[in-house]
């Protein structure tokens, strides 16, 4: 649906810096130099040229174009989910806020807000894009996004995780820990 309607593709775009590739494609690979420990393909891209990665057992993994590595999503449905009701999910990835429930949603709710008011300095209605593209999808807009947080959070520690090696020039290796948390 979404490589189909380009006024789809890109409101979802705008909303939640998420390209749809008009076709699969493999993952980064940094000329040979970058592997994964689980086979999938790539399906979209941010602006940052940062890759969403549909894994061989369904789920989304992320590989971010400054070394972050991760499972995000356990399928596709709730990979649009998380995109659409928590825009910026970079902005998220705090783990001591996921201590407890009622912090989590205090913290949610800042960063969403914080959201909303940068996008209306450059007078864009992240509500209303945000609800036209869930309507669209056929995806419901939460005003309390901690369970979708929270599903999101105990994806990102599922194992196995995805997790990257890079291999250098002289040979040596170094991995990822497979969790967006960990910065």
């Amino acid at each position: 649906m979404l490589r189909e309607d380009s006024d789809l593709s890109d409101l979802l775009c705008d909303v939640c810096d998420v390209e749809i590739l008009p076709e699969f494609k493999s993952p980064q690979d940094e000329c040979g130099r970058l592997t994964y420990n689980l086979s999938g393909k790539t399906f979209a891209r941010a602006k940052s040229g940062s890759e969403y990665i549909l894994l061989e057992d369904g789920s989304v993994g992320y590989w971010g174009s400054e070394g972050e590595c991760g499972r995000i999503a356990d399928n596709l449905k709730e990979f649009f989910e998380f995109m659409v009701n928590c825009p910026g999910w970079q902005d998220y990835l705090y783990e001591e806020e996921y201590e407890d429930r009622e912090s989590l949603e205090e913290f949610a709710e800042e960063v969403y807000e914080e959201h909303v008011e940068n996008d209306a300095e450059i007078e864009f209605d992240l509500p209303g894009a945000q609800q036209e593209l869930a309507d669209r999808l056929g995806i419901e807009k939460k005003t309390d996004v901690v369970s979708i947080l929270m599903r999101f959070y105990e994806c990102t520690k599922r194992e196995p995780r995805l997790i990257y090696t890079y291999t250098e020039a002289d040979g040596s290796t170094h991995s990822g820990t497979g969790s967006l948390f960990d910065k």
